[in-house]
């Protein structure tokens, strides 16, 4: 994955939010993209880490993207959900790093389910049994942040992993 696959990504995401924002009248949207970078020494006992600005993106790299939304009007943004495309055949979604917490996924951009998604599957005995899906296989991410007042601003992050090439 190049630097210029990644700028379009970001450039279409970005096409994405404002057009929804745009048709609803709802917030401005900011999306950013960073490169998570390994420290070398933990911090208080965890793993130390930064956020750089996106570059290449290389296999086995995770990016952090995050969407601040902010309502510019006088009045409060009803019912606010916004969605963050996971592009299929490049980036994986990286389980628990959705912030807030309180997230949904979906495997086709129709239906949305509260994370961890699970699906019905056929055992080889003929019994059906419910396996979690693999964060990998999520195409959209969904947060429903309910009312958004007026000139107030909203984060919400996730991670996102290209995977490494097998040798």
């Amino acid at each position: 994955m190049n630097k210029v696959w990644v700028t379009a990504l970001i450039t279409f995401l970005m096409g994405l939010f404002g057009s929804t924002a745009d048709a609803a009248g709802a917030p401005d949207v900011v999306l950013a993209a960073y490169r998570v970078v390994a420290l070398p020494a933990p911090v208080d006992g965890r793993p130390a880490e930064r956020l750089q600005p996106l570059g290449d993106v290389r296999p086995g790299d995770t990016v952090e993207y995050e969407a601040v939304y902010r309502n510019p009007t006088a009045a409060p943004a009803r019912d606010v959900k916004l969605t963050l495309p996971v592009p299929a055949g490049g980036l994986q979604y990286l389980a628990t790093t959705a912030t807030p917490a309180a997230t949904s996924a979906s495997l086709d951009g129709r239906t949305f389910e509260p994370l961890p998604l699970v699906r019905t599957v056929t055992l080889p005995d003929g019994r059906t049994a419910r396996r979690e899906v693999p964060a990998s296989e999520y195409r959209f991410l969904r947060w429903n942040l309910g009312d958004l007042p007026a000139g107030s601003t909203r984060t919400v992050r996730a991670r996102m992993q290209l995977p490494a090439v097998a040798r």
